[in-house]
């Protein structure tokens, strides 16, 4: 994955849950878990993001306000979803 904060770098991934129409997960070398849920509702579909800070090393994340940035970075990812099913 090409990935960016702050700088430009290129991390490895693998993917750990996968049901069609339901969900995608995948982890990071450091363990962290990053999980897309879909759910049918009427009008479309619910898209649900996670990401799971339960590791030892979390609190250092936690200091940095990195949850703070995620759930922004969420809310653009979804909203970019929502504009690409629409189209």
């Amino acid at each position: 994955m090409h990935m960016k904060i702050g700088y430009r770098y290129f991390i490895r991934s693998q993917v750990v849950a996968f049901e069609e129409d339901k969900c995608i997960a995948w982890r990071l070398i450091h363990q962290y878990v990053w999980r897309y849920d879909l759910e049918e509702v009427p009008g479309g579909t619910r898209v649900t993001e996670s990401f799971n800070y339960d590791k030892p090393w979390a609190f250092t994340i936690i200091v940095l306000r990195w949850p703070e940035k995620n759930r922004r970075a969420m809310e653009v990812t979804l909203e970019r979803i929502e504009q690409l099913a629409i189209a």
